[in-house]
């Protein structure tokens, strides 16, 4: 479990760092200054963070679930 665990967190993080930098590359074809395109793609791996946390708290709560 710990194996496919660390296998989905790097994939999902070598996915979300594809989808900024196409999404930045997208916004600065359109104008919008570097900066601002950083700043708006960093909602994606702040997203990516919301979704590890949550899986998580999820595997931390089934351990104390499990041990009581």
């Amino acid at each position: 479990m710990l194996g496919s665990l660390l296998t989905a967190w790097l994939t999902l993080g070598w996915n979300v760092r594809k989808a900024r930098k196409a999404f930045e590359a997208e916004l600065r074809k359109e104008g919008i200054p570097k900066e601002d395109a950083e700043r708006l793609s960093k909602h994606f791996a702040d997203l990516k963070d919301q979704m590890m946390s949550t899986a998580k708290d999820a595997i931390r709560q089934g351990r104390k679930a499990q041990s009581q």
